[in-house]
């Protein structure tokens, strides 16, 4: 079987087995999602859901986080660790939306890439999710399997990963396969236990079966 062969066969044995999926972080509006997204690194989304519910409660908008001390952001995200770092970049993210775009998110990759705290990942979640492009969102969960899967070798680097998997992945599926990746991960092929290779639906493709 070719890495395409494998990669079609993966994607339709995913969709069956997480056919409802969808971004873990809670967002009702583009820029929340940009704000959850940067509070998510080394962080779990379930901890995120958790402390934005203050963050929004105080600052229900682009311009009332725009305007907020940072200090007081720093405040509030601290439970999600990194909190001076990410309440600088969600500050200086919410003030150019504000002042460069009317409050709004940009529909342009590398117009995303240029937000502070805003990188591959992030911004290919933002396209996929909230504009429905298509996307590859290379977080631990896809990096793991994809390699363990065997569709990519050997490479852990992000980007690297990202453009191996848009010549396998068709460009429709990419934004959902990457999330079933993360139920898959979360429930099945873990990290940080022995992977439960007898209730996988990938159990007789993958070369890593029972390792």
């Amino acid at each position: 079987m070719t890495k395409e062969e494998l990669a079609l066969e993966v994607v339709d044995r995913l969709k069956k087995e997480y056919p409802d999926v969808g971004c873990t972080l809670d967002y009702d509006q583009a820029w929340k999602l940009l704000v959850s997204v940067r509070l998510a690194a080394q962080c779990t989304d379930a901890r995120v859901n958790v402390v934005v519910q203050d963050l929004y409660e105080k600052y229900p908008d682009v311009s009332a986080l725009a305007d907020a001390d940072v200090e007081d952001i720093e405040r509030i995200v601290r439970p999600c660790g990194l909190g001076k770092s990410k309440a600088r970049d969600i500050s200086a993210c919410m003030k150019i939306l504000r002042d460069a775009y009317g409050g709004r998110v940009p529909d342009d990759f590398n117009a995303l890439l240029k937000l502070p705290g805003v990188g591959r990942k992030s911004a290919n979640l933002i396209m996929g999710d909230v504009f429905g492009e298509p996307a590859i969102v290379t977080d631990t969960h896809c990096i793991r399997l994809v390699n363990r899967i065997g569709l990519v070798d050997g490479i852990k680097e992000p980007k690297k990963v990202e453009m191996a998997l848009w010549k396998l992945i068709p460009p429709k599926e990419g934004s959902d396969f990457c999330h079933r990746l993360v139920f898959h991960g979360r429930d099945v092929c873990t990290a940080r236990t022995k992977p439960r290779c007898g209730k996988c639906c990938l159990q007789d493709i993958c070369p890593q079966n029972g390792v």
